[in-house]
């Protein structure tokens, strides 16, 4: 009897144990492709004329990807951002929580596409629906501006054309100047 319960000790540790090692998974597989809604669409540019870094949680597949970008030179870059319309804010737009003093954000925000074009091909899609928001870190002096004296959460003329300004830099880094380059990114994806 005795030998019956050391043999099934013995093999339930061994079963135990190799239920462990299969367990051990390498890190997750990015697809090539990802289609899918945004959630949160965040900026922190050096200024309202000029992209710095930038990112964004989307949902595709029943999994949640945040991509990530930093703007760079043509030579370190491996991906471009490329916005549908250059319209974030619209009429409907509230401030929907506090941040603190150099960083803002909105919910709803206007229908629009945003895509991380990758130079080896793979390519992030990102549909806004009502449940997106936008965040910027711009600073204080910048969001005073931004807020309507007589609805701090309604954002003013001014926030709305600062934000088109910056989301057209991506595609058109020098704005009204005469280069027509898109602002080169460094992006990347993981899954969160």
């Amino acid at each position: 009897m005795y030998r019956f319960l050391i043999l099934f000790s013995v093999l339930m540790i061994f079963f135990s144990c190799s239920k462990d090692e299969e367990g051990t998974q390498g890190p997750a597989v990015i697809p090539a492709v990802i289609d899918g809604f945004v959630a949160e669409l965040s900026l922190a540019p050096i200024d309202v004329n000029t992209p710095d870094r930038g990112g964004f949680y989307i949902l595709a597949n029943n999994t949640r990807y945040e991509v990530t970008f930093n703007a760079v030179a043509n030579a370190a870059s491996n991906a471009v951002v490329v916005f549908a319309t250059d319209t974030i804010l619209y009429d409907l737009s509230r401030e929907f929580t506090n941040l603190g003093n150099d960083a803002i954000a909105y919910n709803p925000v206007s229908p629009n596409i945003i895509r991380v074009i990758f130079t080896d091909g793979r390519k992030v899609t990102g549909y806004f629906d009502p449940n997106t928001s936008f965040g910027a870190v711009v600073g204080a002096a910048v969001i005073s501006q931004w807020r309507d004296p007589g609805d701090p959460t309604k954002p003013t003329q001014k926030a709305k054309d600062d934000i088109i300004n910056l989301v057209h830099r991506y595609t058109d880094k020098d704005g009204p100047g005469p280069e027509t380059g898109p602002q080169y990114v460094f992006a990347e994806v993981f899954q969160n």
